[in-house]
């Protein structure tokens, strides 16, 4: 796993604002509405994310899941996994 990397999709994922999501998602071809950000904000703002941490990212997908929609969670999984390729 590429260290430097990691840190850097860390520290994107972190980093990222309402509006960069939004436009990210519909870069890849998602509907996302301003309302859904708020709920995926909620639940991927309330900790650091550590893309490398697949145990995490599964416990926020769940949490998307279950407090949002799976259609949104399945939204998140898609935009985590394009950097995936990244940490190989």
């Amino acid at each position: 796993m590429n260290i430097i990397m990691q840190q850097l999709i860390n520290q994107k994922i972190n980093s990222i604002t309402e509006s960069e999501f939004i436009q990210l998602a519909h870069k890849h071809g998602y509907q996302v509405t301003p309302a859904q950000t708020k709920a995926i904000f909620k639940i991927i703002k309330a900790q650091r994310i550590d893309i490398g941490n697949r145990s995490q990212i599964d416990q926020i997908l769940e949490r998307l899941r279950t407090e949002t929609d799976p259609y949104i969670a399945g939204v998140v999984d898609e935009l985590f996994e394009q950097f995936q390729h990244y940490l190989d």
